[in-house]
């Protein structure tokens, strides 16, 4: 990869952002920018979800690209929609046809090196009922190992134990799939779907009121970090083999697609998704949906750097001896800062999103 290409990768959310606005002036392209009414950044700014929009306003086929839906897998997606911009994405022809960019969904957890928002929520497990939301029985006995209350070598190890023992009985999907599915009843646990609809998920549903009211065919790239082999992609879709969804995803990205949902991806079945929101809102109409996600790093130094992350901002505090560590290790948890790792996700990120510009033709 050139020199020009790992500059779309940012150093922060700032820096992206303002990387990701500057280009899209340059292109001619209008900035619709969202504040967030109360979070701010780790120097008190505000923080900013930007909306850009290529080609007809009316149109009846779209591509949606988001980045940020996990704060901190930011990096990876502001860079693809900046470095798409400069190479030219604006210029594209469309007839009938638009693509839209929505940078940092999760503008806070982008700006903190956090996957969850200002609540500790998870944007992709908040759309549910919150009324009546899913149970996660196994995580509820599970709670305190996965999320302990200190970092202590004693204390850890007993936690450790505690789930060793249910992966050898259940196996080590189950023991993902309890973790990550989704839980709403442990604010300071692991993959909280949060206790009422966050701010992030009232403003996706805003953006598509606003840009995509008219599309009857959208299809829609979520860029994820964080499964599977550093620098390998997969395309994970919610829809089972044999359904329309699922050979429209497969039509696109060919084998690169996985349905979690039907035990081929590196993800387990979740709940509260913007997957299955977009479906309800698109009811009726054609909807291709795929998250491209890019491996980073071990699942397990995945999963320790969540954890003490989570205790870092619910427990230790910001001011403790630790916390540049921890800060340091999730940020490399989910954004492998070096050459090789960008030139990888940058050219597996190009052709995912050419394959679904080809189909706006």
């Amino acid at each position: 990869m050139s020199d020009a290409s790992a500059s779309h990768f940012p150093r922060d959310y700032r820096s992206g952002r303002d990387a990701f606005v500057a280009i899209c002036g340059d292109a001619g392209l209008g900035v619709t920018t969202r504040m967030h009414p109360t979070a701010r950044d780790t120097n008190g700014r505000p923080l900013f979800l930007d909306v850009a929009s290529i080609g007809a306003r009316n149109a009846k086929k779209a591509l949606l690209l988001i980045s940020g839906t996990h704060g901190v897998e930011g990096y990876f997606g502001s860079g693809v929609q900046t470095g798409l911009l400069r190479r030219g994405l604006a210029k594209r022809a469309l007839k009938n046809a638009k693509i839209v960019l929505l940078h940092a969904l999760n503008p806070f957890g982008f700006a903190w090196d956090r996957r969850v928002n200002e609540d500790n929520a998870d944007i992709n497990r908040n759309f549910v009922d919150h009324v009546h939301p899913p149970a996660n029985e196994i995580y509820e006995v599970l709670a305190d190992a996965i999320a302990p209350r200190t970092l202590a070598p004693p204390a850890l190890r007993k936690a450790n134990a505690k789930l060793g023992a249910f992966a050898r009985v259940h196996g080590a999907l189950a023991l993902q799939e309890a973790i990550s599915r989704g839980q709403y009843r442990h604010a300071d646990g692991l993959y909280f779907g949060g206790a009422r609809p966050s701010w992030s998920a009232e403003m996706l549903q805003d953006v598509m009121c606003e840009e995509l009211v008219h599309v009857e065919r959208l299809s829609v790239i979520d860029f994820h970090t964080g499964l599977g082999a550093c620098g390998a992609a997969e395309m994970m879709t919610e829809d089972r083999p044999g359904t329309e969804p699922y050979a429209r995803a497969r039509a696109i990205w060919g084998s690169l697609v996985r349905s979690s949902v039907a035990g081929e991806s590196l993800s387990t079945p979740l709940s509260g998704t913007i997957d299955q929101a977009m479906a309800t809102w698109m009811k009726g109409k054609e909807l291709t949906f795929a998250a491209l996600e890019v491996g980073t790093a071990p699942l397990r130094q995945v999963f320790d750097a969540l954890r003490r992350d989570n205790w870092l901002h619910v427990h230790g505090g910001l001011d403790g001896p630790n916390a540049r560590a921890i800060k340091a290790e999730i940020r490399a948890a989910f954004y492998p800062d070096t050459a090789a790792w960008k030139a990888s996700v940058w050219k597996h990120a190009e052709a995912a999103v050419a394959a679904a510009v080809a189909t706006l033709a």
